[in-house]
């Protein structure tokens, strides 16, 4: 990712804030000089006064010989701040080389970035809520710069929607270097709420498209590791078991970082022109560490207790037909003949009854017509998805082909 003395955009951005004509940017881009770092040494020595005599000479040698007066003063500004620049990230360099504080893209370039990454995803809308925030981008930018894996939190991840309607009013932080106190403006953007899949969703797809900004990823391939990750919402539980919730793709995702970080890993396209992001996300996700935050969790009530033979189906006592327990009655009247459930006809004629072993509610829907609000072997509101005669994973109805 570029910095402010490295940024093509920027430098043209000030070009042409300087007023300096088409002619005499191009001339300059045909010198090679596309950046305020190159441009700082090309003429002179930063920190030192411009000599009128000697830039009028270099003007004329090696960018235009009849260039205006409005050109040569427009582009001895330019070099006059492309040399302060240089000299300020030298002096930051030296007396804070591991600042933790995140250093913003410039705005030329952030906009430049972007408008090349909106063509490249033709197919991908990038406003509202897949629009990144400007503090994410920094994010990944640092991250870039850095040569380090950084874990982004989805509420991290924000929009820039998020971003205008909720940034906080600019503080004064106090930033103590090696020999002077400096106020600095700091400016806080508050966590977005991501409690729905939806939600989650669109805040790892935004961190992706910060991710593609900064060079770090090609967005195809991350694209598929979310839809990897959200593959294990639509897995079938074992019965007895829940279907895999947000929060665990939520965890599953930090230890993907986690093991990043572990490994060493680095984010930047190594020599051959690879980016190691497209392959390891992909390949820590399928690995048995991160699986076991996949894995779906045990229901809150107990399953049926059915006993299976050899084959895995379900058996059955002829010798002892099992009834419910019966409660004893208090009193008189209306409480009269409370203690036995009553079965419908249609489950009672083929020796169905109404509760399991642990004295448990079986759905009669689903023994008789059918039930869609659970699986087989799992539990609706109206009670367990078993057979009421052998209490197998299966209706009654299929009970002469499951025996």
């Amino acid at each position: 990712m570029a910095t402010l003395i490295d940024s093509e955009a920027q430098f043209l951005q000030r070009a042409k804030d300087f007023k300096i004509s088409d002619g005499m940017t191009c001339n300059l881009k045909l010198a090679g000089l596309t950046t305020f770092g190159l441009l700082a040494y090309a003429h002179g020595q930063p920190g030192q006064a411009l000599n009128d005599a000697a830039f009028d000479a270099w003007i004329a040698g090696n960018l235009d010989s009849a260039a205006s007066l409005a050109d040569s003063s427009g582009v001895k500004r330019l070099l006059f701040e492309a040399q302060t620049l240089v000299l300020a990230a030298l002096k930051e360099q030296i007396t804070s080389p591991e600042s933790s504080v995140v250093k913003r893209v410039p705005a030329a370039e952030r906009e430049s970035r972007m408008a090349a990454l909106r063509a490249q995803l033709t197919g991908l809308v990038l406003e509202g809520p897949l629009e990144p925030s400007h503090s994410l981008l920094d994010l990944c930018a640092s991250m870039h710069q850095l040569n380090e894996v950084r874990y982004l939190a989805p509420e991290k991840c924000v929009s820039r929607t998020h971003e205008v309607l909720h940034q906080k009013q600019p503080t004064k932080q106090i930033d103590i270097s090696a020999d002077s106190l400096v106020v600095k403006e700091a400016r806080d953007v508050p966590d977005s709420s991501v409690q729905s899949a939806l939600q989650v969703q669109e805040a790892l797809l935004r961190r992706g498209i910060a991710l593609a900004f900064a060079g770090l990823v090609t967005y195809p391939e991350y694209s598929r590791y979310v839809t990897a990750l959200f593959m294990h919402l639509h897995r079938e539980p074992p019965p007895g078991y829940n279907r895999c919730a947000v929060s665990q793709l939520v965890a599953a995702d930090k230890a993907v970082w986690q093991k990043l970080l572990e490994e060493n890993k680095t984010p930047r396209r190594t020599a051959a022109g690879n980016l190691p992001l497209d392959t390891e996300l992909s390949a820590a996700l399928h690995s048995y560490q991160v699986s076991f935050a996949l894995l779906p969790l045990p229901s809150k009530g107990k399953g049926p207790s059915v006993k299976r033979n050899a084959a895995g189906k379900a058996e059955q006592d002829d010798h002892k037909v099992w009834e419910p327990p019966l409660k004893k009655q208090k009193g008189k009247g209306k409480q009269k003949g409370r203690g036995k459930p009553s079965v419908p006809a249609e489950i009672a004629k083929l020796g169905g009854v109404a509760r399991n072993p642990n004295n448990e509610n079986i759905c009669f829907a689903f023994n008789c017509s059918g039930c869609s609000e659970a699986a087989e072997g799992a539990r609706c509101r109206r009670g367990w998805h078993i057979c009421t005669k052998c209490f197998g994973v299966h209706s009654i109805r299929t009970h002469d082909k499951s025996s």
